[in-house]
């Protein structure tokens, strides 16, 4: 039995996440060769970024998932901490049992590489068939938390962990945000500081990883003019299916035609203006 099998005989016999356990068994003889390739949408909040979900899972074969608190920050300090505790104390005879690094040795920080594929495509799995994907991803919108000086070496971690993964870099009108019900406890320059920060990570990317990274903008997307609407849903299912027919097309177009988000179709601001009135009132 491998050590990556062992531990997750473990988990379970803990019975602490045993249904995480089973689904990330039933990944597990995909690790060598990753059968399943990855899209991320690279955004922030209230940028029309669940259309986009939406959009991506009407794509054949593909599950988007939606936000998630950012989890893969966390495991990625998690590896950089233990490197960084590696490389200062594996001089200090880890390997001896009378050592205060006793084990240290045997901590790997690319095994954090190979769990956090395991665990994140369980996760994105949950009760799906694995044989019925081609295609796993999720949308985010904390990025702006990744900081300047991380920023390459988390984008290493990802494409490590995630071997050729496709960024979706989303945007939107600033005022349109920063108005949005997402960021009303924020105050403009708080919220036009992290909406800057993505798109320097957005910047990054196109630069870094041209050939795997893909611009749409919701204004684009939910344009009047049927051609550039289109020029966008086509360009979005050719870059993560791979072909984009009429049939497909069609099917996109009734998607758009769908309230995405907790407030879609512009319900966060009514809600804001019936509030309004309401205090006005009394």
């Amino acid at each position: 039995m491998s050590r990556m099998k062992a531990a997750v005989r473990r988990l379970e016999e803990t019975r602490v996440g045993a249904p995480a356990g089973r689904v990330a068994r039933r990944v597990l003889g995909r690790e060598r060769t990753p059968s399943f390739r990855y899209v991320f949408v690279v955004t922030y909040g209230r940028s029309g970024s669940t259309l986009v979900q939406g959009l991506l899972n009407t794509l054949p074969r593909v599950l988007m998932r939606g936000e998630n608190g950012f989890y893969l920050l966390p495991l990625f300090h998690a590896m950089a901490s233990v490197d960084g505790f590696r490389h200062t104390h594996l001089r200090h005879h880890p390997r001896a049992q009378n050592s205060a690094f006793y084990g240290l040795h045997v901590i790997k920080p690319r095994s954090f590489v190979t769990m956090t594929r395991t665990i994140v495509t369980g996760h994105l799995l949950g009760r799906v068939d694995p044989q019925s994907v081609d295609v796993l991803g999720f949308k985010e919108v904390l990025w702006y938390r990744v900081q300047p000086a991380e920023t390459g070496p988390f984008f290493d971690f990802l494409d490590r962990a995630f071997p050729g993964c496709l960024y979706v870099l989303n945007e939107r009108e600033h005022a349109r945000v920063v108005g949005s019900g997402f960021w009303q406890a924020k105050d403009e320059g708080t919220v036009l500081e992290a909406i800057e920060r993505v798109e320097d990570i957005q910047g990054f990317l196109r630069r870094t990883r041209p050939e795997r990274t893909l611009d749409v903008r919701y204004e684009l997307l939910t344009s009047d003019d049927p051609a550039v609407s289109e020029a966008q849903l086509k360009s979005l299912a050719e870059f993560v299916h791979g072909s984009c027919d009429d049939h497909l097309l069609e099917t996109m177009r009734g998607t758009l035609e769908i309230g995405h988000g907790p407030y879609p179709f512009g319900t966060s601001r009514n809600r804001r203006e019936r509030r309004q009135r309401h205090s006005a009132n009394h």
